[in-house]
């Protein structure tokens, strides 16, 4: 199936009104789609899948974690100071790398972006978080982990642009992570 048809069924599914369901109680998407389709899912997005939400009377907000990673990156004073001594030699920036991505999650940068623009989802009659720019978050987390520590806290239908394979009911990030089977969500 491609990518326009799981996208609209998707649509299909959050203006439905919702029985009991297996992926649990918060309505929370994955639209997957593969590595290569990573461009052209960015495009379609930005050119009529937006609008199609708001044929069917949704309110879309899309949070982009490139941008979310990018302003955190931008600020965080260990990788300013530490970066430059680094550059030189592989071993250091290695190092670097990895206590950015520890940085990253021990603060919780990703989940509380998401939380944050959540309260301005909330505001909204129809309002749903559209997640984009997941693959970003390579190689510092998966968005299972994130979506874990924040399930509890979701009062917003999200929608998931992820990068990877569906595998039954797991999902594998960007194709080559691990199957993951501990999503609480629905898979398109």
């Amino acid at each position: 199936m491609n990518a326009d048809k799981r996208y609209s069924d998707l649509l299909d599914y959050l203006v439905q009104p919702k029985a009991h369901d297996h992926s649990g109680d918060k309505t929370i998407c994955y639209l997957t789609f593969s590595l290569d389709d990573i461009q052209s899912v960015k495009k379609r997005l930005n050119e009529g899948w937006l609008d199609l939400a708001k044929h069917r009377d949704l309110e879309p907000i899309s949070l982009s974690l490139h941008e979310v990673l990018k302003s955190f990156f931008s600020q965080d004073d260990y990788r300013i100071e530490a970066g430059k001594d680094a550059v030189e030699d592989e071993y250091e920036m290695k190092d670097v790398y990895e206590s950015l991505g520890e940085n990253l999650k021990n603060q919780q940068v990703i989940e509380n972006a998401i939380l944050s623009k959540q309260e301005e989802v909330k505001q909204l009659k129809n309002g749903v978080l559209f997640i984009t720019d997941v693959e970003a978050i390579h190689p510092f987390t998966r968005f299972g982990p994130v979506e874990q520590k924040i399930y509890n806290q979701i009062e917003v239908p999200m929608i998931i642009m992820y990068p990877g394979e569906v595998s039954g009911s797991a999902l594998k990030f960007l194709g080559f992570y691990p199957e993951d089977g501990n999503y609480r969500s629905k898979h398109f």
